[in-house]
């Protein structure tokens, strides 16, 4: 069984793409076959360079009958950095429109391609797309920052969402700083009643790696975070393999 990972913002610029995109690369480093979806229902939120050509709205009235082909797939999946990748939708109007089983369809013709799926879900628990992530991810990684506004809408996301379904899911405090004016770990801790949360420190070059088309992934303090969240699932980095995907 393949293992499909989730990231969920508790409010729009918690750096859940920027967390999503960096765990992909990191896994890639692994020698991983790695997949990385591009699910947050906005347009243009992502760290890298593609043509803009394809997307999940080429395939949206597959995914809408139910009848998604591999055919299907290798039309909107394309290579970059080393990663395969769909990007999200190019009218964010009509992503409301994605039904609640979005990924189940996507995904039965190609999971058994990749080692990992990565899905950016967004912040949009509104939207069909994230709920059909919240369903299919084998591990769900939930992010915020110190923000009282992103850690009370995370609250919130649990309380109305995850808990009724029975999903749980880990904790990354994402832009952490160690100042007594925020919430600390500890206290992030106790509100979102999640344990042993991963923190992410803060740069101030995530504007700078967005124009540029680029992660933070070569800030070792940055990286050395990404690593230990992989560490969770990927116990054992090993040496790069080569695949030659059939995906034009």
């Amino acid at each position: 069984m393949k293992k499909i990972i989730g990231f969920f913002g508790g409010d729009s610029q918690v750096g859940t793409t920027m967390i999503s995109q960096s765990i992909a690369e990191c896994l890639k480093t692994c020698g991983k076959q790695v997949l990385l979806i591009k699910g947050s229902g906005k347009y243009g939120e992502e760290f890298m360079n593609g043509d803009g050509r394809y997307s999940l709205d080429d395939i949206k009235a597959n995914i809408i009958s139910g009848k998604v082909s591999y055919e299907d797939m290798e039309q909107v999946i394309i290579e970059s950095k080393g990663l395969f990748v769909i990007s999200s939708v190019r009218n964010p109007f009509t992503s409301k429109y994605y039904p609640e089983n979005t990924y189940e369809v996507m995904l039965a013709s190609v999971a058994d391609e990749f080692d990992y799926i990565v899905i950016d879900a967004g912040n949009d628990a509104n939207l069909g797309l994230m709920i059909s992530a919240l369903n299919v991810s084998d591990s769900r990684y939930f992010v915020t920052t110190q923000q009282s506004k992103a850690i009370h809408r995370l609250i919130q996301m649990k309380k109305n969402i995850t808990q009724p379904l029975g999903l749980d899911g880990h904790l990354i405090i994402n832009k952490y700083m160690k100042d007594p004016a925020l919430f600390l770990k500890r206290d992030i801790e106790s509100l979102c009643e999640i344990q042993n949360a991963s923190m992410v420190p803060y740069l101030e070059y995530g504007w700078q790696m967005e124009m540029e088309g680029r992660t933070l992934m070569h800030f070792h303090k940055f990286a050395k975070s990404i690593e230990q969240i992989v560490a969770d699932f990927e116990e054992t980095p090993k040496k790069e393999k080569t695949w030659k995907k059939s995906f034009a």
